[in-house]
């Protein structure tokens, strides 16, 4: 006989208001009025604490790529947590499963890319990602090389470094000041950016700008840049074919690194496993989470 949990909504949205901040919400509408409570899934569909039945199409936060309700999902998580639930990484300790796991992915990652550090989430994949590339170039012997290119209308992040690299305006509102060294360039959004010229001719644009970035900052002063492959936040921008063929080249030629944040595209969002797959570039870091759990 099969138990179906029933929730008091009324009650919910009220300890909600209570209790809870929501982050990227309207405050004054929760508190008017509270959240809209959801309760179960399955699949793509998603249902409130009244029973009404939503389409998923944000897949949570871009992070259920499989789908709700996913049986084998939960089963291997109780199955681990009834063996042991948490060896952390650090003092050169390790467990089976992240073992597995790296040596998985591994196979999937192009070469060379076969190294892993594992985070909890999105913003310190990406945070982590940009420390490596100031402590590559520390351990290089060029300390001096710190500053981080990212793109206007970019979200890498809540952390106070990803936050830096975000390239959204109110999302930096209240949290000043920021994280100094962060240079943002234009995005390779045709439809907002390249009125009057073809496809490659907002290209050569694109990378005359990171030239001229260059320049003005100094190569020896920038450690890396990080990009989406394709950009979430501001419209799911898809660069031109040649965006990124074009930009890797000229970093390589400055030794400035290439970050690629897969936290949304990775694990098969834009058809391939990896969206850098889409465009024949390998960076020299990446980031991911999200779709690595589908939850």
């Amino acid at each position: 006989m099969a138990v179906v949990q029933t929730w008091n909504s009324s009650e919910l949205r009220a300890q909600d208001q209570a209790h809870m901040l929501h982050p990227v919400s309207n405050l004054r509408q929760l508190r008017d009025n509270g959240p809209l409570v959801m309760v179960r899934g399955e699949d793509v569909f998603l249902w409130d604490a009244d029973g009404k039945q939503y389409i998923d199409a944000f897949a949570g936060l871009w992070n259920v790529n499989v789908g709700h309700g996913r049986a084998e999902l939960a089963d291997a998580a109780a199955a681990q947590i009834r063996e042991v639930e948490f060896v952390p990484t650090f003092f050169g300790l390790a467990s089976p499963m992240p073992i597995e796991l790296a040596t998985r992915l591994a196979g999937l990652f192009p070469d060379p890319l076969n190294h892993f550090q594992f985070t909890a989430g999105g913003s310190e994949s990406n945070e982590t990602a940009l420390k490596i590339a100031r402590y590559y170039w520390w351990l290089k012997g060029s300390p001096e090389k710190v500053k981080i290119l990212s793109r206007k209308m970019a979200y890498h992040g809540i952390a106070m470094g990803a936050l830096a690299a975000t390239g959204i305006p109110s999302y930096h509102e209240g949290f000043g000041p920021q994280v100094p060294g962060f240079v943002h360039l234009t995005p390779p959004y045709a439809y907002r950016h390249a009125e009057g010229l073809t496809e490659d001719e907002f290209v050569a644009a694109l990378v005359q700008e990171l030239e001229e970035t260059i320049e003005r900052e100094g190569a020896d002063t920038i450690a890396a840049m990080i990009g989406e492959p394709v950009q979430g936040a501001g419209g799911v921008v898809v660069p031109p074919e040649r965006y990124w063929a074009a930009i890797s080249p000229v970093l390589q030629k400055h030794n400035i690194l290439l970050i690629f944040d897969e936290v949304i595209c990775g694990f098969g969002r834009t058809g391939t496993m990896f969206g850098m797959q889409q465009y024949g570039v390998t960076p020299d870091v990446v980031s991911f989470a999200k779709g690595v759990t589908s939850g």
